[in-house]
């Protein structure tokens, strides 16, 4: 009995690891499972009663320190409670934690938002920025009154023009403006609805194909034409259709800032299927069967092209360089520095219409490539693959079928 545990105890603590080390990654944002650690973990921390509305911002968002207390919502919101019978007034946002590289023509310029009870788009006042005040007194004058008395859902879809003479400025309260409003928005959204932020109709789907893939790499795996069409199905509705993938950006604000179990039902049910499937002698599942970018270098690896054929030193020297590259990311993340790098991750190419033209250039150059030498990112360079492998790491009695299929 013992015998037979001790592999799968083997992979759970696995799994614990790979934990720590996307908590250790997280850290640095400031926050984990949505509290917020360390220097901003009350606003006991310094820099958090820096950033605390002191009386004369409470004024100009239309409140009186002397009638109002606020207390930390989360690590981007305080909540105000009426003094006299404890009545929560709302909350003020601090913009900055949503949109922290947005930056004016001399750095950042965050705001204070006041959400009222009633999710209107209360007041908001303008931070500490080292803009050019008579400039930066312009382009507020000219993008705050576009937001403010809006109920939130409306005001998150705005964007105005910039202000004429103050661009930079401007371009930096819009985004600050529609970067936090979204975000609220949603959040309300999917708190009041309980529904997936995919929709109903696009998470069955999702969850639809991932059984399939589930199904098909048990019972039908060796069969071609079936393999085919799952992997058509990958690229089509988990990617292009739903945008839905497992990438180290997500999994590290998951741990960071928390999750909706139902606003995020898809990929939840994703990342499930990508941890239980190797504990079910079926390892590589996710990258083989479900990953979109990675079906998509499989499909286009089965075209009557002439192939690069690597010797198995080659898929070595391919695997080390990968643990590499993975390792050298972490070593960054915990320092602190690195972020902006997840920003490239490839698999945001699915969302065709915001990814960053930086991330569709990669993307195509990783499709032309897997043309010629199959599955050149999953088997050199990818951080979700190499963080899969870390987690599913098998005593030899759960070692079947390790290999992706190319």
């Amino acid at each position: 009995m013992r015998q037979r545990l001790l592999p799968y105890v083997s992979q759970m603590v696995s799994l614990l690891l790979v934990f720590l080390m996307l908590s250790a990654a997280a850290v640095w944002t400031g926050s984990l499972f949505g509290r917020a650690i360390g220097p901003s973990a009350s606003l006991a921390g310094e820099e958090d009663l820096a950033l605390r509305p002191d009386s004369l911002l409470l004024r100009q968002l239309g409140l009186s320190a002397a009638h109002v207390s606020l207390t930390p919502a989360d690590s981007a919101a305080w909540t105000v409670t009426a003094t006299d019978g404890g009545k929560e007034l709302g909350h003020i946002v601090y913009s900055q934690r949503y949109a922290p590289e947005t930056e004016g023509f001399a750095g950042p310029t965050p705001l204070y938002i006041y959400i009222d009870a009633a999710g209107t788009v209360a007041a908001a006042a303008p931070g500490p920025n080292a803009e050019t005040a008579d400039f930066f007194a312009e382009a507020y004058g000219g993008i705050a009154p576009a937001y403010v008395g809006l109920p939130l859902a409306e005001a998150a879809g705005r964007r105005p023009d910039a202000v004429t003479g103050a661009t930079y400025s401007s371009h930096s309260l819009i985004e600050n403006f529609y970067t936090t409003l979204s975000a609220r928005a949603n959040a309300e959204a999917a708190k009041a609805s309980r529904r997936p932020f995919l929709g109903w109709p696009r998470t069955v789907a999702v969850i639809g194909v991932l059984l399939l893939g589930v199904i098909v790499s048990w019972r039908f795996r060796r069969v071609g034409w079936i393999a085919v069409v799952v992997r058509l199905l990958n690229v089509g509705v988990l990617g292009f259709w739903c945008g839905q993938f497992l990438s180290l950006t997500m999994l590290r604000d998951w741990v960071a800032r928390g999750f909706d179990p139902v606003a995020s039902l898809g990929a939840v049910v994703m990342l499930m299927v990508a941890v239980l499937m190797p504990l079910c002698h079926r390892p590589h599942h996710y990258c083989s069967w479900t990953c979109p970018l990675g079906s998509a270098q499989w499909l286009l690896g089965r075209l009557p092209l002439p192939k690069v054929h690597c010797s198995e030193r080659v898929a070595r020297f391919f695997s080390r360089l990968r643990l590499a590259l993975f390792s050298l990311l972490m070593l960054l993340l915990w320092a602190g520095v690195g972020a902006e790098w997840l920003d490239y991750e490839p698999f945001s190419a699915f969302l065709v219409t915001s990814a960053a033209p930086a991330v569709l250039v990669l993307a195509g150059s990783i499709l032309v490539a897997s043309c010629f030498v199959p599955q050149l990112w999953c088997r050199a360079l990818c951080p979700v693959g190499q963080l899969l492998e870390l987690a599913e790491h098998r005593s030899p009695s759960l070692r079947r079928d390790s290999k992706l299929p190319g």
